[in-house]
């Protein structure tokens, strides 16, 4: 991982705003930035130095005035100097100051890959692994309830737990080592098998739990997703937009309008918060767009909670709580109604669109967010304990001592990343794919 380049990125939210942020980090942030200011200006003498504060500064490219925000290392966010340029919110011109801040940077500064910024942080020392997956979790947040399960990824409680089983570790490894290195002292007894297997069996146990108390607070932090599905043309758009209660999907008379799954976060009654998925109509695909649909629907299935049968008939053929509705109620003409059970609904009158949504609600409230649980370890720790187990059912496989410590040697190193040391690039590469620019 390269830590010499200055990076650059946009920090602000994209769009049109009042004002838009520029964050560089690097040991040259300042001169970097410094570099793209007008000789006279009052600030650029101030942020070429690295003076603490905030400093008025004219740029070159474009030519506005701005604000520099200098932040000296390392009390600092990524634990380099870093700065920031705030100026007019506009897009194109936070392109153009980065743009030029790299041309006139002599090669040293780039663009900021993904979770760069946080990834600094850790390797820094200004922030734990679990604060960086709390930033992930935030970043990956669909509804209110997701965004306050994500503030519950706190590394005290992991960590302490997990340095508690890296200390036995350590312990057991060690009696392993003395073993090895002195059998012809008769004083030294190495640990007998049957006694390094019942503590190895006991850490395992402890790991796999914490584990498997994770990936299921994880589920149930994550939003429930609710997908509309049916045949082309059987008024799934206009649903999905009577449920939410404005115009999300187009509408239309023709088959085949929705090409692509679209989604949107919903509050049902309760307050319970899903997320409405609009998927492409189920039907045989002929041409090349055909089969894309067909995999965008098959893929909004396969990840649903709960699927809203709009005449589908997917009973049984799939995991997901299934919702049978009837459509158009209001154009019947005098045809029967649809078999028990299924909710009749009209997106153009209004009827059957409450009761929808009550059931909605109660199907997914049993696995909705519960908000914060300190059981969530996020993604990288996860791995990461998962790597320690498959190290302590390792030492648990073979007889020869060398290969028993190898193998406990690997346990702990995983343990002590989890507990607090950083952890390898291939860890953090993992970690910081899901984030942003920016952060």
């Amino acid at each position: 991982m390269d830590t010499t380049s200055v990076i650059l990125a946009a920090a602000s939210p994209p769009g049109q705003a009042a004002r838009g942020i520029v964050r560089a980090s690097g040991v040259q942030a300042c001169a970097v930035l410094a570099a793209n200011m007008a000789e006279g200006c009052a600030g650029r003498a101030a942020v070429h130095a690295g003076t603490r504060g905030v400093h008025v500064v004219r740029l070159l490219q474009p030519a506005i005035p701005a604000l520099c925000v200098v932040m000296p290392g390392p009390a600092s966010a990524t634990g380099e100097d870093c700065a920031e340029i705030h100026a007019v919110g506009n897009p194109l011109v936070l392109e153009r100051i980065i743009e030029a801040v790299i041309a006139r940077s002599g090669g040293e500064a780039r663009r900021a890959h993904p979770g760069e910024f946080s990834a600094r942080a850790v390797l820094a020392g200004r922030i734990g692994i679990g604060d960086a997956e709390r930033v992930a979790a935030a970043i990956a947040a669909e509804t209110d309830a997701a965004l306050t399960a994500a503030g519950a990824l706190r590394a005290g409680d992991a960590e302490r737990a997990t340095a508690r089983d890296a200390e036995e570790v350590a312990t057991v490894l060690a009696l392993v080592e003395a073993g090895i290195d002195f059998t012809d002292q008769e004083d030294v007894v190495a640990i007998a098998r049957p006694e390094l297997e019942r503590r190895v069996r006991a850490v395992l146990a402890r790991i796999r739990g914490r584990c498997t108390a994770s990936a299921g607070s994880e589920r149930t932090a994550r939003a429930a997703r609710v997908v509309l599905a049916g045949p082309p043309n059987a008024g799934k758009s206009s649903l999905y937009n009577a449920l939410l209660g404005h115009a999300r999907a187009v509408e239309s008379p023709e088959r085949g309008t929705t090409r692509d799954a679209v989604e949107h976060a919903i509050v049902l009654p309760g307050g319970v918060e899903a997320v409405l998925v609009d998927a492409p109509g189920l039907e045989d695909a002929v041409h090349e767009i055909d089969i894309l649909m067909q995999s965008r629907a098959a893929d909004a299935l396969a990840r649903a909670d709960v699927v809203i049968d709009c005449g589908a008939n997917l009973a049984g053929a799939t995991e997901a709580i299934v919702i049978r509705v009837e459509t158009k109620c209001d154009m019947r003409n005098g045809a029967p109604a649809g078999a028990a059970g299924t909710i009749a609904t009209s997106a153009r009158t209004g009827n059957g669109i409450d009761a929808l949504r009550v059931a909605i609600a109660r199907a997914v409230s049993g696995r909705a967010p519960r908000g914060a649980d300190e059981s969530t370890l996020g993604a990288a720790r996860t791995a990461l304990l998962a790597e320690a187990a498959a190290g302590l059912e390792g030492a648990l496989a073979v007889d020869a001592p060398e290969l028993v410590a190898a193998s406990l040697r690997t346990a702990l190193d995983r343990l002590g990343e989890v507990a607090g040391a950083i952890p390898p690039d291939d860890v953090l590469g993992r970690l910081f794919a899901g984030f942003c620019i920016g952060k």
